[in-house]
């Protein structure tokens, strides 16, 4: 992550006192929240999407400003484009869910010699792609695209500002999911646990062991082991059990 300067620190901080106030209680980034990010990294519309890569299922997708269908419609849908995505590829193959620009990867150029930009960004009126998303398994991925008609390609200074907001943007998903059910004590305990403590949570409850949650999340058992320790400790139990009757209190 490259170093923002005092102006882009300041207009960072005037957006999370501008959106403080938005609810969270029906979903983390609502279309107004999406309207202030669009006035913070400028761009024709912005997306927020939760996907299950593994299932390849769609969980949900939240937009501003909400565009009508592209005349033509992709050849080819996202699933089967994917892999050629240059952004997801690294997301698929390395966990790194920092901001990148497409032109991180490709040129202008050679993008606009490719299927996908034949066969979905150009039926989708997308010159210039940013995304920036949450750290999270393939099974729930959570993605924020910025997407430009035309003009010029976003900057690096777009890429930074979004990873100086990423902390924000996660410690707000969860408290989301504390608050879905309207417990004060689930969201205190949600503000507590970071994003992969929640995520190893999540799994325990599902019934898995550590080896099986080690295998999903791309880690080793051994860090397993010390997320659930950094998970009682801040949940104040001392059991497998015990977790999950706390997390009954925050999901």
């Amino acid at each position: 992550m490259g170093r923002i300067d005092a102006v882009d620190y300041a207009r960072v901080g005037k957006f999370i006192a501008e959106t403080a106030d938005l609810p969270v209680d029906d979903e983390p980034f609502s279309p107004s929240f999406l309207a202030a990010l669009r006035g913070l990294v400028p761009c024709d519309d912005v997306a927020f999407a939760e996907l299950d890569r593994v299932r390849r299922i769609e969980l949900g997708v939240v937009r501003d400003p909400v565009l009508p269908s592209p005349e033509p419609e992709p050849e080819l849908t996202y699933w089967e484009i994917r892999h050629e995505h240059p952004t997801c590829h690294v997301h698929d193959t390395t966990g790194d869910f920092r901001a990148y620009r497409l032109t991180d990867f490709v040129t202008h150029r050679a993008l606009r010699r490719s299927r996908i930009y034949l066969h979905w960004f150009r039926p989708l009126g997308v010159e210039h792609q940013l995304t920036v998303g949450l750290d999270a398994p393939l099974w729930h991925t959570k993605v924020f695209l910025f997407s430009r008609a035309s003009g010029r390609d976003f900057t690096r200074r777009d890429c930074d500002v979004l990873d100086t907001l990423r902390p924000h943007l996660a410690a707000r998903y969860a408290l989301s999911r504390a608050a879905l059910h309207g417990n004060p004590i689930g969201v205190r305990a949600a503000a507590e646990l970071t994003l992969r403590e929640l995520d190893v949570l999540d799994l325990v409850t599902e019934g898995l062991t550590n080896g099986e949650i080690a295998q999903r999340l791309w880690i080793s058992p051994g860090t397993v082991r010390r997320h659930l320790e950094n998970i009682y400790e801040k949940l104040d139990v001392h059991t497998r059990t015990a977790a999950v009757h706390a997390a009954s209190r925050i999901s």
